[in-house]
């Protein structure tokens, strides 16, 4: 399996990740299970506050010790209470099951290998209680297969609030040869001051893998799921063609 590695940049995450259209999507489906809910993947908490916010009872389980770090100094400066858990989805091994539990940001994707992401399947049903649901988020591989052409792209550009300079983030992304669903993005952190002058600069690679509807629709029947509902984007619109995302909820 390939490992993405986040801490190095962990410090700038909340910065080029400003996305809410998803949090109230997160929250009423939270509201709706009444149980207790867990988070996979949950980096620094993009959606993991609004919904202890919100009165969630919330378990956030990450790999990146220096994610999960920033989301704890988060909910004690918020006063909010959520257990927070170092641990790879694949290797997922906790004491209880939940009523709901949610993968947001696509963050699936991450998992590149279709062994791995079956045994992470696996392990996620054996913690969903009867009843619950699971929802994956996946985005919609025949829209980003037309931004992997190995082509140097500046992505976005962020203020950086604390010293009024600039973040740019440059991406190159290109599918492997050995595996054309695999696509391997090096992603480049620029940062200046108020000036404009250069003041550092981080590059990270990261893989992840375009999973077409059929595939993960075999996968989640392999590993014992039951389709709820399907969604294109999180109005609660049809998926299509050009919808940008795959958002499944699954039952057991």
């Amino acid at each position: 399996m390939q490992i993405n590695d986040y801490d190095p940049i962990a410090d700038l995450y909340d910065i080029y990740v400003p996305v809410t259209e998803d949090i109230d999507f997160f929250v009423k489906e939270a509201r709706k299970s009444k149980g207790e809910v867990l988070e996979l993947m949950s980096g620094s908490g993009r959606v993991s506050i609004p919904l202890a916010q919100a009165g969630v009872k919330l378990t956030c389980v990450d790999r990146s010790a220096s994610l999960n770090l920033i989301l704890e100094d988060k909910l004690n400066q918020l006063g909010l209470s959520a257990q927070v858990i170092q641990m790879d989805v694949c290797k997922l091994d906790l004491p209880r099951q939940f009523e709901l539990i949610i993968i947001p940001f696509n963050s699936f994707a991450h998992i590149t290998s279709p062994m791995d992401q079956y045994e992470a399947l696996h392990r996620i049903r054996r913690h969903l209680a009867p009843g619950g649901t699971f929802i994956c988020t996946l985005g919609n591989p025949y829209v980003h297969q037309q931004d992997v052409n190995g082509h140097l792209r500046l992505l976005r550009e962020y203020p950086l609030p604390q010293t009024g300079g600039t973040l740019l983030l440059w991406t190159l992304e290109q599918s492997l040869v050995d595996d054309p669903q695999i696509v391997k993005a090096l992603q480049f952190y620029e940062e200046y001051d108020a000036e404009g002058v250069l003041q550092s600069k981080r590059v990270i690679e990261l893989n992840f893998r375009l999973t077409y509807l059929d595939e993960f629709e075999r996968l989640a029947t392999a590993a014992g799921y039951k389709l709820k509902a399907f969604y294109g984007d999180y109005t609660y619109g049809s998926f299509t063609g050009d919808s940008p995302q795959m958002i499944w909820l699954l039952q057991i």
